[in-house]
Order: structure tokens, then C-alpha cells, then sequence
């Protein structure tokens, strides 16, 4: 299912939800309608909004430290990788063989993560330099 479609569904449901407690709440019997009841109620829906926070703000917590170990992971490979190619080049030229594969090995692999379509597609969108 697409993002729209989830919340359209939501949307439907807590509208539907909200339209079925107006015609409850002509049926209640009126100590149900007293002010201590409406203030357990408020009390009620101000834990829900509260742990509802909570667990948003971990989630999104959670998904940026995924994001930031994952941007570190690749910005060590890629130090890495330079330090491999520049180590070789101090050899001299008998190593010309072995920096032409690791060159071919890293472009196929950038290929099989980042293929040109999406490269192509991407270059509009701004990213965060890491230095």
C-alpha cells in the first residue's frame, strides 16, 4: 500500500470514530457528562498524546542513528579505499594491474548500490558534505 492510501484509511477511521462518539454521547446518562469524568477523559487522551510523542521521537531517534552509522560505514570504506589506491601508487608502476581492478571492483560495486538512473535522477538534490 503507498503512504496515500494508509492515510486515507486513517483518516477515514478516526473521522468515522469521531462521528460515532457525537451519537454516543447523546445515549450517555448524564453522571457520564459530569466535569470529574470529562477530566479523567482529557487526562486520558493527554497520556496517549504523551506516550504517542515518545514513541514517534524514538522511532525517529532510532532511524537517524541507523542513518548515521550507515553514512559513517560508507565515508570509511570510501578512506579506506583511498588509502589502498595511494599505498599501491608509492609501489611504482608494477602495481598499475592491481589500482586498475580495485578501481573496476568499486566502480561496480558503487554501480550495484547507486545505479546511474538514480545518480542521474539525484543530481538536484542537495546532500550533507561530511567535511
Amino acid at each position: 500500500m503507498s503512504a496515500l492510501t494508509i492515510g486515507l484509511i486513517v483518516f477515514v477511521l478516526v473521522f468515522s470514530s469521531a462521528l460515532l462518539a457525537m451519537l454516543v454521547r447523546s445515549a450517555l446518562p448524564e453522571h457520564h457528562l459530569s466535569a470529574d469524568s470529562k477530566d479523567t477523559v482529557k487526562l486520558g487522551i493527554a497520556l496517549i498524546a504523551t506516550m504517542s510523542a515518545l514513541v514517534l521521537s524514538l522511532l525517529v531517534a532510532s532511524a537517524k542513528s541507523a542513518f548515521d552509522t550507515r553514512s559513517n560505514q560508507v565515508v570509511q570504506a570510501a578512506a579506506d579505499i583511498i588509502l589502498l589506491d595511494r599505498a599501491l601508487a608509492r609501489y611504482g608502476p608494477e602495481t598499475n594491474e592491481a589500482r586498475a581492478s580495485l578501481r573496476s571492483s568499486v566502480a561496480a560495486v558503487v554501480e550495484r548500490f547507486w545505479p546511474a538512473a538514480d545518480r542521474d535522477r539525484s543530481d538536484n538534490i542537495p546532500c550533507r558534505r561530511p567535511f
